[in-house]
């Protein structure tokens, strides 16, 4: 019996000698990742940044610091000094913390699709609507939207569609304080979209009305079923 007690003690000594070793190889791992190879210094916000944001501002108020990352770790087009923000606006938000690409910044042609990121396979294309059509005007770049269309004619009776469930917002152009009390005032509201969707956009723009509806961060668009007036006033 205590031969047979001193292999269980034997046994779990070295089974926690072997947890052990695994844990420090494991941690070694890690910190030679963390710590190895080229290192270099980028250019981070201490605070979120929504798209519009003024980066002069952000850099009078000492709201942007550097971070030393591993050069594997670096983003595309990263900046790394701050002379590089001077004069420039965030085409998309930036969160705390976050490496700032040049890509995010309004002017910039180096993201991929051109200055304002056509994803390829699509197509951009401008609508102008009136506020209420476009959520109180509260889209920004990068927004996911669903799009619908009302027709009168020359349906035998009224309907509204989902012409395209789910739809990337590409650029925002708002009015100015004077053009909002013209006709002119309109937001103009370009998005990403296949050239069959396009087409569809294009011709309810025409022969009826558009309605955006602001998909919630992560969800994606589903397609609707047509509602006509009959089904409505049943």
């Amino acid at each position: 019996m205590r031969s047979r007690g001193l292999v269980g003690i034997t046994a779990f000594i070295m089974a926690a000698i072997a947890t052990m070793a695994i844990f420090l190889y494991l941690h070694g791992v890690k910190h030679s990742a963390d710590t190895g190879g080229a290192q270099v210094t980028v250019i981070v916000s201490k605070k979120d940044l929504p798209a519009g944001t003024s980066m002069d501002g952000v850099i009078s108020q000492g709201d942007l610091t550097t971070e030393t990352i591993g050069s594997k770790t670096e983003v595309t087009g990263a900046i790394t000094s701050v002379v590089q923000l001077k004069g420039r606006v965030t085409s998309t938000p930036i969160l705390a913390g976050e490496q700032i690409p040049v890509a995010r910044l309004q002017g910039s042609t180096s993201l991929p699709g051109g200055a304002i990121g056509i994803p390829t396979g699509f197509e951009a294309v401008t609508i102008q609507l009136e506020a209420q059509r476009m959520v109180g005007g509260a889209l920004h770049p990068s927004d996911h939207v669903t799009i619908y269309g009302s027709f009168d004619q020359p349906v035998s009776q009224p309907v509204t569609v989902t012409l395209v469930p789910d739809v990337k917002v590409l650029k925002v152009s708002r009015p100015s304080t004077v053009d909002q009390a013209s006709s002119q005032g309109d937001t103009l509201l370009t998005v990403a979209l296949r050239a069959p969707d396009a087409e569809k956009v294009v011709f309810a723009q025409e022969h009826g009305t558009v309605w955006m509806a602001l998909l919630a961060p992560g969800q994606s668009g589903q397609a609707k079923p047509p509602v006509y007036s009959g089904g409505v006033l049943k």
